[in-house]
């Protein structure tokens, strides 16, 4: 069966080990926090959002979806993407995912292009929606003995394909167009992603480690702290998208077997489990998985369609896509037209995975990167830095201002995009044998083979060693201290 490797980080979110690998998919203190910290902030959408209608991003890395999720979430709290409210989580598995029943008394008529009728407007309660009667659907029957029955009957008739009500179109001239482009080779992350919980401090009793990783577990025993929270609403849209994109999750015995697996329950949200098996259930007895998918969707749509319209700068969800890709970043890429806005680079190390991290793999993105657009990455290697500046970025540093760190890197090609410029120290590096990039020509070589010849060029250089060059610096700065 395939093997997780959970544990909860300091901030509750879940992290993961790759014994592949051999390193951690997320930092111990936070794989949440780190999304946020080390890309999302950084990126500074909200006065992106301020002059741009439209946003392209690249997830290189998918995982099991942190720095998808935390945009989707940033969305929702800066009301660019406007579902949130007090009820509809509640609502939506407590009478749709365990009853499975809607009846069909004093249903709201809605069109193809989604257009409520004025007469019938002021009959939406939105605050006090009930699933008896204020949720537009057909598909519910009652059997002969009354019970009620989750049946496939949705027709394209009931898909809110446009999403404008004819009382507040206003915002209809402000959608934000939203593409977000994922990348893994491991579809079993893909399909982990919505079923993630968030736990707290108690929850770190879960950890019992099966696998030796030294710096995990000193800093598991750090203190607790949880600065952000994904809202429910995130993982039901990325739930809905993987079904529609990916609906062989359903097939995969696999990945039912992870599901099922009492080791791992403490780590998957219930609902959302609850809401995976009735979706099974439903595409098996109807043989395709569409319906459950256009299912979510109307619901969404009947739900928040008067509410979030009041909110000119919002998102309209048919404005967002998202593409799953899974297979080699390299080959993806390769395949693609799309220019992006920004890039979220989050692959292992480059000591474990250099084949996305060489010369060649910066140039592939540079193709791919708008001329306003920005690289962020956790990593701090010279070698990381002096390859993005061969291939023709700008670089500079991610500050984190809670830890007074800086904590990642920028490549862009807009220089005046550069917050922190790198220091004389970073050049110094970057000019030493520690600077040496990862090399891949024609974007096919094994990681082994790219780590062989990288040892090879390292040793065969008359550069100064990164050693001997903070050695140096260190006196230097010294002697002028002193002065």
């Amino acid at each position: 069966m395939y093997q997780l490797h959970p544990y909860f980080t300091n901030d509750g979110s879940v992290g993961l080990f790759s014994p592949e690998a051999d390193d951690i998919y997320h930092s111990t203190y936070g794989a949440l926090s780190e999304a946020y910290e080390k890309f999302i902030l950084p990126a500074d959408l909200e006065n992106y959002f301020k002059i741009h209608s439209e946003i392209k991003i690249l997830d290189i890395c998918y995982g099991i979806g942190y720095n998808t999720k935390s945009f989707l979430n940033f969305l929702i709290d800066k009301k660019f993407l406007d579902i949130k409210n007090k009820n509809f989580s509640e609502f939506f598995f407590k009478k749709i995912v365990k009853k499975f029943c809607i009846k069909n008394e004093n249903i709201v008529p809605i069109d193809t292009d989604n257009i409520i009728h004025p007469q019938y407007s002021d009959q939406l309660d939105i605050d006090n929606i009930r699933c008896s009667d204020e949720i537009y659907s057909n598909n519910s029957s009652r059997d002969s003995e009354g019970e009620n029955k989750f049946i496939n009957t949705i027709t394209s008739d009931t898909i809110y394909s446009n999403n404008i009500s004819t009382k507040n179109s206003a915002c209809n001239q402000q959608n934000k167009k939203i593409f977000v482009k994922a990348i893994d080779t491991d579809e079993k992350l893909f399909y982990l992603s919505p079923f993630l919980r968030q736990g707290n401090k108690k929850d770190k009793k879960y950890n019992k480690l099966d696998f030796n990783y030294e710096k995990i577990s000193k800093l598991l025993d750090n203190e607790f702290s949880s600065k952000y929270k994904i809202s429910q609403e995130v993982n039901l849209i990325v739930f809905k998208n993987i079904v529609e994109k990916l609906p062989q999750i359903f097939d995969d015995k696999d990945f039912e077997s992870i599901l099922k697996f009492r080791k791992y329950s403490p780590f998957f949200d219930r609902k959302m489990l609850d809401l995976f098996w009735a979706s099974k259930s439903n595409r098996d007895i109807n043989n395709h998985a569409r319906s459950l998918s256009t299912f979510i969707h109307n619901i969404y749509y009947k739900y928040i369609s008067i509410r979030y319209k009041k909110t000119l700068n919002s998102l309209i969800l048919d404005d967002f896509i998202f593409e799953p890709s899974i297979m080699d970043a390299r080959v993806s890429l390769k395949q693609d037209n799309n220019i992006y806005n920004f890039i979220f680079l989050d692959a292992f190390t480059p000591a474990k995975c250099p084949a996305l991290w060489s010369l060649e793999f910066f140039k592939l993105l540079f193709s791919h990167l708008d001329k306003d657009g920005m690289i962020l990455t956790y990593s701090n290697s010279s070698a990381v830095r002096n390859a993005m500046l061969n291939a023709g970025f700008y670089v500079g540093k991610i500050y984190n201002k809670g830890i007074n760190k800086f904590t990642g890197t920028v490549a862009v090609k807009n220089k005046s995009l550069i917050k922190y410029d790198l220091s004389e120290y970073d050049l110094g590096l970057i000019n030493s044998r520690a600077g040496i990039f990862y090399r891949d020509e024609n974007l096919t070589l094994s990681n082994e083979a790219i780590l062989e010849a990288h040892k090879k060029e390292i040793a065969l250089s008359d550069k100064i060693s990164s050693s001997a060059f903070i050695k140096n610096y260190m006196k230097q700065n010294k002697e002028i201290n002193q002065k």
